[in-house]
């Protein structure tokens, strides 16, 4: 009995971890397939469902949504200082052109 309810806690918990991270576009999706699944079934009133809706999208900050590593690297300020990195010893002989 006791690893039952140890393994519905963590089961619990990782749900509610995945649900919190992951991307809000497919949170909504999620929100609106269960909810319409549970309106359909007659569990839930046409008002409870939009509100319960608006409350699941709702739901963290969304900084997870995109971390913008898709994005190109931003360029750097045309002030920013340039680090130069000189070899130390014997300088390579260059030659004319």
């Amino acid at each position: 009995m006791q690893q039952a309810a140890v393994f519905l806690i963590v089961a619990l918990a990782g749900l509610y971890a995945a649900w919190k991270l992951m991307p809000r576009a497919l949170r909504a999706r999620l929100a609106r397939a269960g909810v319409g699944w549970a309106r359909r079934r007659g569990r839930l009133s046409e008002d409870k469902a939009a509100a319960l809706t608006r409350r699941l999208t709702a739901s963290g900050c969304g900084s997870c949504d995109s971390c913008g590593s898709c994005a190109g690297a931003p360029a750097a300020a045309p002030d920013a200082p340039v680090l130069r990195i000189v070899p130390t010893g014997s300088q390579p002989e260059r030659t004319a052109r």
